[in-house]
């Protein structure tokens, strides 16, 4: 049960604002509606879901003189176009990985912290950018031969936020390196102001 609010309220706000980016996701994602919400225990929220691929990506090594596997590397993913499961591209995702242990878990293995950066709009926001935009991070490990998590290989990351129609966005975000060399990547939200 949701307590009374005074109008204006702070938490009346929130509860506004969390519906409005649910109808937003919800309008992105092709028209899927979460059901109904129930108000059993105000701590729960409403799960939302949404995928997007993109094709085949090599990171660059950037840092100066470094044979690719030391602490501090820095690998960049230039600008590579994402398609929603229609194969429409939707945006474009930008990203980042520094290398932060060596030889962990094991010989020739590497910890690498990412930041996933997916930027969504086509046309000019594509080229330029958009306000719409949600921030994956975390780390995982890597074989220090390749330049990305190995194929077949599947890593889970916190979404730490978002912009524009994401703005609030928490849950978490699954990346699959297929067989094919493609990506997949699930977004599994905690919809802010959405009870179940």
């Amino acid at each position: 049960m949701i307590p009374q609010q005074h109008s204006g309220s702070r938490r009346q706000l929130l509860v506004l604002a969390g519906a409005t980016v649910a109808g937003s996701w919800v309008a992105q994602a092709g028209g899927r509606r979460p059901q109904t919400p129930k108000a059993e225990t105000p701590r729960e929220l409403a799960p939302f879901r949404f995928t997007v691929t993109h094709a085949s990506v090599k990171t660059l090594l950037v840092t100066p003189g470094s044979p690719g596997h030391q602490l501090g590397d820095l690998r960049v993913l230039p600008a590579t176009a994402i398609q929603d499961l229609n194969g429409a591209i939707v945006g474009r995702i930008d990203a980042t990985l520094t290398t932060t242990s060596i030889d962990y878990p094991g010989v020739g293995d590497e910890v690498r912290i990412g930041n996933l950066h997916f930027i969504f709009g086509t046309g000019e926001f594509h080229l330029a950018g958009s306000a719409d935009q949600l921030l994956v991070a975390g780390s995982g490990f890597y074989p220090g031969i390749s330049s990305t998590i190995a194929t077949g290989a599947t890593l889970v990351r916190p979404i730490i936020g978002g912009s524009g129609q994401y703005s609030g966005a928490t849950g978490s975000a699954t990346s699959e390196h297929l067989a094919n060399g493609s990506w997949r990547h699930t977004f599994d939200f905690l919809v802010p102001g959405v009870r179940v």
